[in-house]
């Protein structure tokens, strides 16, 4: 079956109209042709009768008064129903009529012979009363009008069949035009009316906090098209919510981290002064598990003590310097300061165009990208594996989009909500303290920045982060890969 777009049912319906209309004005107007034929003949028949009826009154007149000019007067009305005789025939030939209408001509000329002999014969005879050709004149005449009376008669019933004929044709032309009406509203409203209802109920659905999606039929067209971009728009939608109760999550978060890590500051740098002081006084010679175990407060201090630098630089309102900036600039940093982090058999790979400027803090924007390629370092369990930076502009022109993926392990379905909340990691006891994508976030979105994470368990992890361009900052167009 042939899928049609709305453009093309449109056209389709239009084209059907418009072909009924010209259909129904052609029928229309060869019934007018036939109805203006038929009135003809009826002007012509009920003249033919009246000729007739004239013939007949005239004479009976000369019968009963034997006046020349009524003699006269019927020998015109005569000739004038032999002038007239000829179109009524022709217009009979091409219709069916009862078939002694054809005799009109033959009664005619007769009813002529025989009242000319009437007047001949009767009246050197003695008198037309007792005349036999009388008697023959009179059936002649009763004939005549009884031809053009059933003409008449017969060109009546024609007319009232083809009235009646002309309404059931104009019944039948308006039920065909109501269901064809009725076939272009149920277009319509299947195609037009209630996907745009759909639409209007789940943005009502929207707007009282339910995302859902729209059924699409997998007919082409452009109401598909429609609804299919209001689904992505669906999807954007509940992505950037989720994004925006993640932004408020972290700053509550992030209130409460800023005041107990002022708390917690002060007690860690005075154990700290207090172990290195002891340190100093120990022998560890003499006391070795002494200068062991305050060796261990001290380390165990030192990392209390990032964890409470991490907690402060995560909930500290920054001030940024921002600015355009190359983009490969920026990660010719990130190369130079992550490159003692890569172990052998794991190979770092970037693809940045030239033309990319951003305009960003720099300094912010090489912290976070190093702790992302930090991350995908340590996510791969085994040489060999690969870390990929790469960028490209959106399709508006108006954003680079940089991915930074990795061929590690990957990360479980139920923790992607929860990677970016501070304190929460994957990795094991000691190796980190859970703070690192929750300020990768807060530097990404202080910069007007997107960052979204996809991830597959063993096949990967991808994190991509959208940051605006700088239009008015332009450098070369060849790329630089490695």
């Amino acid at each position: 079956m042939i899928a049609l777009n709305l453009r093309q049912k449109m056209i389709g319906c239009f084209c059907l109209h418009l072909l009924f209309y010209i259909i129904l004005g052609a029928i229309f107007l060869k019934d007018f042709d036939m109805f203006n034929d038929d009135v003809t003949l009826l002007i012509n028949a009920g003249n033919l009768s009246n000729i007739c009826l004239e013939i007949r009154r005239y004479e009976k007149n000369y019968i009963i008064r034997h006046d020349d000019d009524d003699f006269t007067k019927v020998i015109e009305y005569i000739d004038k129903a032999q002038r007239a005789v000829p179109k009524v025939v022709e217009e009979l030939k091409i219709m069916q009529q009862p078939t002694h209408l054809e005799d009109l001509t033959a009664k005619l000329s007769a009813y002529e012979e025989s009242f000319i002999a009437l007047k001949e014969e009767c009246e050197s005879e003695g008198g037309i009363s007792g005349c036999p050709q009388r008697d023959v004149v009179r059936r002649l005449g009763q004939g005549l009008v009884k031809i053009s009376e059933d003409l008449v008669h017969f060109e009546q019933m024609k007319m009232e069949d083809f009235i009646a004929t002309f309404k059931a044709g104009l019944v039948k032309a308006a039920v065909f035009l109501v269901l064809l009406s009725v076939f272009t509203i149920a277009l319509l409203y299947n195609s037009i009316i209630k996907p745009l209802k759909k639409v209007e109920n789940t943005a009502i659905e929207i707007a009282n906090g339910t995302f859902s999606h729209i059924p699409v039929d997998e007919k082409k067209g452009e109401v598909r098209s429609v609804l299919r971009a209001f689904n992505k728009m669906v999807t954007d939608l509940e992505e950037q919510q989720e994004q925006l109760f993640q932004a408020k999550k972290l700053s509550s978060i992030g209130t409460l981290a800023s005041g107990t890590a002022h708390q917690i500051n002060n007690p860690l740098n005075n154990i700290a002064t207090s172990c290195q002081l002891a340190l100093t006084e120990v022998d560890p010679e003499k006391e070795p598990l002494l200068a062991k175990m305050l060796e261990t407060i001290n380390q165990e201090t030192e990392r209390a003590g990032e964890i409470v630098r991490g907690l402060l630089e995560f909930s500290r309102a920054q001030t940024f310097s921002l600015q355009p900036y190359p983009l490969t600039a920026v990660i010719d940093k990130v190369r130079l300061l992550v490159a003692c982090e890569i172990p052998s058999g794991i190979t770092l790979e970037t693809d940045i165009p030239r033309d990319i400027i951003l305009f960003i803090d720099v300094q912010k924007l090489v912290e976070a990208l190093l702790n992302l390629c930090i991350n995908a370092v340590q996510a791969i369990p085994k040489p060999p594996g690969t870390v990929l930076i790469k960028a490209e502009q959106d399709e508006g022109g108006t954003h680079a989009v940089i991915t930074v993926s990795d061929t590690g392990i990957g990360i479980e379905k139920e923790n992607l909500q929860k990677i970016f909340d501070p304190f929460f990691t994957t990795k094991n006891a000691g190796n980190g303290t859970g703070l690192g994508l929750a300020v990768v976030y807060g530097i990404i979105k202080k910069q007007n920045g997107q960052i979204r994470v996809d991830s597959e368990k063993g096949k990967g992890t991808c994190f991509t982060i959208t940051l605006p361009l700088n239009r008015n900052f332009e450098l070369g167009n060849s790329s630089s890969k490695s």
